[in-house]
């Protein structure tokens, strides 16, 4: 179209005679409905972080870090020289039920 949204100025609008893009439109009818300070609260609370938040975040991430970087530790498989495959013996099971037609 090459009309540009009045609000974030990045997308086209929606049509020749709407000012603003789909996603600005649904953020001015939902700052209509409901009151505009309860929006802007609501987005504070959940887009913004304080420095606790902030500083638990940091160190999650540096955990990650370090687990990451830590070798695996394999298990390694014990054997002994008396097992053998030879002496393997299968566990005992029931008998099956034959099939009478």
């Amino acid at each position: 179209m090459g009309f540009k949204c009045y609000f974030c100025e990045s997308r086209d609008r929606v049509g020749y005679w709407s000012n603003w893009c789909e996603d600005c439109a649904n953020l001015r009818r939902m700052l209509l409905l409901y009151d505009p300070k309860k929006c802007c609260d609501i987005l504070k609370r959940t887009l913004t972080r304080d420095d606790k938040q902030i500083d638990f975040k940091v160190s999650q991430e540096q955990k990650k870090i370090m687990l990451d970087s830590l070798p695996t530790i394999k298990e390694e498989v014990v054997t002994n020289d008396n097992d053998s495959d030879s002496e393997y013996t299968p566990p005992n099971k029931r008998k099956t039920r034959s099939k009478k037609i």
